[in-house]
């Protein structure tokens, strides 16, 4: 799919995802939202908003991703500082602009969309399929925004036997009463529900926006997420043998314009010079042009040497010596505007050669990660190797496959959970205090019984 639509602006009644001031914007000559929602082009304007702010450069945008890589091993911490050094040293506090950025622009997502559902019935002329469509738009909108937020705010599922862990707060309507943090299960449950009701509402093909194919996908990384494998499988078979995206055979073909087939869900701009859709993937990683090639962050040692454990075609093309004598990140080397893959086919192939080998579907699995080498130059791996070595095989394809992909952070807590209780990520034990993000000090303002993470233990 590729995603394009223009950026809309909405200078009447927007939202407000929870009672903090800072999500409400409701400037002096607002109408009443009953008023702004009262056509069908007035629900996809609100729609294509709530598109808008997943694309903001502070959310799915790219700070994520940076986030995933600085709480981890991803990134080289030399001349680090301010907020990004925070989370690097795992002492993240209530009053960082990237966690505030972070959690405002993906909530205003949600309650831009919560807005159109919330009003679905009193929006005259829209037909049946269109109220369905849009139903499942926000429900899928909604459920990829909890899923991500309380993988940042939250300890891992798994880190408890019954999830019982402090998660964030459920949004599932527009509303300016508190909402108290709900536990990661619940909100694991909330997510479930909006996909499972999304790939009923959505069809299959849906133009710009997300489709029954979207929330097939995430819900085939929620699973995974949770090592359920035998959900996880079965939804990314579906994905991948009923699904109309093909594997591409340039593994760089999905950061270009327009080019790839592999994108099941992705986001766009076509504004470059006046949003910052997308905006962290251009300016964190890749080389300045106007500094002698310098970049603001550069890849770990860690990262670098696990593509040379192997040649791997991937190196050469993501990777660049500067003539400051560091490498950094050429993945996303580009001015144009491009598509976002926030769900794509590599990761789901992933996904299912992970899962089948838990499953015990060797071939399968390993079909699915030989795709993925045969395309970087690497060897084939034999489907009778042990079950562990697949499985490692799996984790090392993922960690460079989905570089600088907001994956690093959650798939190194996957795996503790799943079999490596005592790692250390960086030397910190995975499930310490510090390698949750501190909740916001607007979120913790808004409502004074909600309870903040507890800090510290990662030395």
């Amino acid at each position: 799919m590729k995603f394009k639509f223009s950026i809309i602006l909405l200078s009447l009644f927007l939202f407000n995802a929870c009672a903090d001031d800072f999500l409400e914007v409701v400037p002096d000559n607002a109408s009443s939202i009953e008023e702004s929602l009262a056509t069908p082009a007035d629900a996809r304007e609100f729609l294509n908003a709530a598109y808008d702010e997943l694309s903001s450069g502070n959310a799915q945008g790219g700070l994520q991703a940076l986030i995933s890589e600085l709480m981890t091993d991803g990134v080289d911490g030399t001349d680090i500082n301010g907020d990004w050094f925070a989370h690097y040293t795992r002492s993240t506090d209530i009053f960082l602009g990237t966690t505030r950025s972070m959690m405002d622009n993906s909530f205003k997502a949600v309650g831009r969309a919560n807005n159109v559902l919330d009003h679905l019935n009193i929006i005259e002329g829209l037909s049946d399929s269109e109220a369905k469509s849009m139903e499942g738009e926000v429900r899928f909108i909604r459920a990829l925004v909890h899923f991500d937020i309380v993988r940042f705010f939250g300890q891992a599922y798994g880190a408890t036997s019954d999830n019982s862990q402090l998660g964030i707060a459920i949004r599932t309507s527009q509303n300016t009463e508190a909402v108290n943090r709900s536990s990661v299960q619940d909100v694991y449950n909330q997510v479930i529900f909006d996909l499972e009701e999304a790939i009923k509402l959505l069809p299959a093909t849906n133009d710009i926006y997300a489709n029954s194919w979207s929330a097939k996908a995430l819900l085939a990384k929620v699973y995974f997420q949770m090592n359920d494998f035998e959900n996880s499988f079965d939804y990314a078979n579906d994905v991948i043998e009923n699904g109309p995206f093909t594997f591409d055979t340039d593994f760089s073909a999905r950061y270009g314009y327009g080019v790839s087939t592999e994108i099941i869900f992705g986001l766009i701009s076509t504004q470059i010079d006046s949003d910052n859709a997308n905006g962290g993937y251009r300016s964190y990683f890749r080389p300045d042009p106007s500094n002698l090639g310098e970049a603001a962050i550069y890849p770990s040692g860690d990262i670098v040497d696990a593509f040379q454990v192997e040649p791997d075609s991937r190196f050469a093309a993501w990777f660049v010596v500067g003539t400051n004598g560091k490498t950094f990140c050429n993945k996303y080397a580009f001015d144009e505007v491009y598509p976002n893959p926030v769900l794509h086919l590599t990761e789901i192939k992933l996904i299912r050669a992970e899962s089948a080998i838990e499953n015990g579907n060797n071939d399968i699995g390993v079909g699915d990660l030989n795709d993925i080498r045969f395309r970087a130059g690497l060897t084939d791996i034999s489907p009778s190797s042990a079950t562990q070595a697949l499985i490692q095989r799996c984790r090392s394809e993922r960690k460079k496959a989905l570089y600088f992909e907001n994956n690093n952070m959650h798939e190194l807590k996957r795996q503790a959970v799943r079999d490596t209780p005592n790692m250390l990520i960086r030397n910190a034990p995975w499930d310490c205090n510090g390698l949750v993000c501190q909740l916001p000090d607007n979120e913790l303002k808004g409502n004074p019984e909600m309870e903040p993470n507890p800090q510290g233990g990662c030395n």
